[in-house]
């Protein structure tokens, strides 16, 4: 394990930041190939992984406290730099060619898991917006790289819009919470409530409230998911997978920081509860329901993702009221929704990674990317066929897949502790997914191909879909082992600061 230190806590900050910027800088004055920058920085991701798996998860504030290390920010620096490495192999090996001086295509994902990764460590409103800005703007540029598409601008324009709007928003909530508190400080707050058992004034409600309508946005929550479909249509398919899960998930951790870490007590409760049970029934159903009539498979995956924004807020209320403690998710004993989660985002990566890969490769060989346009793609391609018709089940949460796992996870939290209603739609959205889901398998499988000519696959492409395959399917009939991982790696400290001290570091 790493010593004790701040650098050490930073280390797989550091080194991805340094690397892009090395990168970059190469990439301008040797005039390297993309490929090459591609290569170049899928060695810095593999590092600073190998970094980040030696670095002691036992909870520690670092940074004068604005910085938190334990189980939980371990995971999602893992979990991102997953991510990033298959952004960067899809946009290098299966999409349109970036043409030559395109580096930063590659540069600009690594600045934003930098920002992903200081989102999951973050101990602090003020960081937390750093990051929360190196990200998005990030996203702006890739949103709206192909810059001679109108599509493609059409998209980065909301995406700038609507991202500006809920920075907005978050600023104004942190204000009020600070001004009322005097501090940022997560874990000064949770004392601060929990420990000073002061009462929930009307202002830090309120600043509460515009914190989450800020997170809501980014995580594609209903009302505030308008941008979704548009920007997934429009961004280039790796950035969209990038924004369908990275994104997310970056969203989803603030959240969980925020209102389990922080305001997860009855008073704060009985007012962000109530916001998230409304956001979640309407993200299941206006997600579910509006990818029925949609033709193109992008925006038909951009309201899935809504939808699935919907199963993940169930979790997160069942973990307000789960149980504590280490809990075996796949028994009848408890289920607990901070496992439920990570096993969701784990599900949903393999997934919507698996599809998207497959849209990029289709997007150069079909005339476009409605649904339609897959007519006989099993008899063009049977590993492509397979492997969409995979991640759309397992988006669907049909056994024995993972995503059956996930989805089964969610409503064990929901029986468990009481959500009722919430159940109700979480099965009803299940039912209606299918729905969509079955789609485009039924025009692989049971349609005449508009084109007979073969679609072949080089032995990497055809080699990292297999993998996708077995993962999907093998996490799900391994689920008590990645439930005993996950289990381990992110719940050291209960997912919660805790009442007792805690080390700080001194830098």
């Amino acid at each position: 394990m790493l010593p004790a230190s701040s650098i050490s806590y930073f280390a797989p900050e550091i080194l991805i930041t340094v690397w892009a910027m090395a990168l970059l800088l190469l990439e301008a004055f040797l005039e390297l190939s993309p490929r090459a920058v591609a290569a170049a920085a899928l060695a810095g991701i593999l590092t600073t992984a190998v970094v980040t798996l030696f670095i002691d998860p036992t909870a520690t504030l670092f940074w004068g406290g604005m910085c938190k290390w334990d189980g939980a920010a371990k995971f999602y620096h893992l979990f991102f730099l997953a991510v990033v490495a298959l952004v960067i192999w899809m946009g290098d090996e299966v999409q349109q060619p970036v043409p030559h001086g395109g580096g930063e295509f590659v540069v600009l994902p690594l600045f934003t898991t930098a920002g992903l990764m200081l989102l999951a460590s973050a101990n602090d409103f003020m960081l937390l917006f750093i990051a929360l800005e190196l990200v998005t703007i990030s996203f702006y540029i890739l949103v709206a790289y192909q810059r001679r598409s109108l599509v493609a601008l059409e998209a980065g324009v909301k995406y700038l819009i609507l991202g500006g709007l809920s920075s907005a928003f978050l600023v104004m909530g942190v204000a009020y919470i600070f001004g009322l508190t005097g501090t940022t400080r997560f874990d000064l707050l949770w004392n601060f409530y929990h420990l000073g058992h002061h009462a929930l004034t009307a202002g830090v409600s309120f600043g509460l409230l515009l914190v989450l309508t800020g997170i809501g946005f980014k995580v594609a929550m209903v009302p505030f998911h308008s941008w979704a479909p548009d920007v997934y249509e429009g961004a280039p398919n790796s950035i969209t997978a990038f924004l369908s899960v990275g994104s997310k998930a970056g969203g989803l951790i603030i959240l969980m920081r925020v209102v389990l870490g922080i305001f997860d007590y009855p008073a704060a409760s009985a007012i962000w509860v109530p916001i998230l049970t409304v956001g979640a029934i309407a993200s299941l159903l206006l997600g579910n329901l509006a990818a029925i009539p949609q033709r193109n498979l992008k925006r038909m995956l951009g309201y899935s993702s809504v939808g699935h924004t919907g199963f993940i807020l169930v979790a997160i209320i069942g973990a307000s009221v789960s149980l504590t403690g280490k809990v075996n998710p796949f028994s009848t004993e408890g289920a607990n929704g901070q496992i439920a989660v990570d096993v969701y985002l784990i599900s949903y990566l393999l997934a919507t990674f698996a599809a998207f890969i497959v849209l990029a490769i289709l997007e150069r060989r079909l005339p476009g990317l409605e649904i339609h346009h897959l007519a006989g793609l099993s008899q063009r391609s049977p590993l492509l066929a397979a492997t969409f018709a995979l991640s759309l089940v397992s988006l669907a949460g049909v056994p024995p897949l993972s995503g059956f796992i996930a989805k089964f996870l969610v409503i064990l939290v929901a029986w468990h502790n009481g959500l009722y209603t919430l159940l109700g739609f979480v099965i009803f959205a299940a039912v209606a997914a299918f729905y969509y889901y079955l789609g485009p398998i039924k025009a692989m499988y049971w349609s005449e191909p508009l084109d007979e000519t073969p679609i072949r696959l080089n032995r990497v492409t055809s080699g990292v879909l297999i993998a996708l395959i077995v993962l999907l399917i093998g996490t799900g009939f391994w689920a008590q082992s990645m439930g005993a991982l996950v289990n381990g790696a992110t719940l050291a400290d209960n997912g919660k600061p805790t009442s007792t001290p805690v080390a700080l570091v001194q830098h």
